[in-house]
């Protein structure tokens, strides 16, 4: 368990140096094809079928699909560790914007799932919008995630969305340093930058959705938007 929980921090630490990469080179460099896509698919969600993208892109990391209704949507990938996907795509081509990963220590049936995703200044990066919810207004417009697995969608609501800096207890799966899973979930309500009203009990499933955070100046830390699954 702690060696697990040391790579993962290890891992947090070379997320937090890519971002800062993808922070200079983009404020340098405007993208030459600002329309070219960086996601999978762009039709409608509710006919998302996980064998078939497996099938039609011959990638069998293919876990899931990621949706924020009228925010942004993309393929979700897993591999045995958190390393692969942060400079591969859904083809398994390399590509320094990576893809959008579920942590590898999850299963989809887990009570907390956690999602990576690089943020920059190009448009197609499909996480950087979630910079977004730094403001209330915006999450008012699109609180709402959805995930569609192979067993079905599930929703969640989002309930917390903070700038973390040095705190990464949220990234652990099963222990919460003395915490309970209800203290746990509650303690990630309260770091909130608003309230959003959304009451947590000891039932309940989450997902944290993890970017880099971006603001004028450049990189700063990681932005984490959280949802409670309804």
């Amino acid at each position: 368990m702690k060696n697990r929980l040391w790579k993962t921090t290890i891992l947090l630490v070379v997320i937090l140096i890519i971002c800062s990469l993808f922070s200079y080179r983009t404020s340098k460099v405007k993208p030459k094809d600002k329309n070219k896509p960086i996601v999978a698919e762009k039709k409608k969600t509710e006919s998302i079928d996980i064998n078939k993208l497996r099938e039609k892109y011959q990638n069998n990391d293919i876990v899931a699909y990621i949706e924020i209704p009228e925010v942004t949507s993309s393929i979700v990938l897993q591999s045995d560790d958190n390393d692969y996907y942060l400079n591969h795509n859904y083809k398994k081509e390399y590509d320094n914007k990576g893809s959008i990963v579920l942590d590898y220590r999850n299963e989809l049936s887990d009570r907390k799932l956690l999602i990576y995703g690089h943020s920059g200044k190009e448009k197609e990066l499909p996480f950087l919008k979630l910079n977004n919810y730094i403001e209330k207004d915006y999450w008012k417009k699109h609180n709402s995630i959805n995930l569609y697995t192979m067993k079905g969608i599930r929703k969640y609501k989002i309930y917390s969305s903070y700038i973390e800096t040095s705190d990464y207890d949220y990234v652990n799966l099963n222990s919460f340093n003395g915490l309970s899973w209800e203290e746990h979930i509650n303690k990630l309500k309260n770091k909130s930058l608003y309230e959003t009203g959304i009451e947590l009990d000891e039932n309940d499933n989450i997902i944290i959705l993890q970017t880099c955070s971006m603001n004028d100046e450049g990189f700063q830390k990681y932005h984490l938007v959280i949802g409670k699954e309804v």
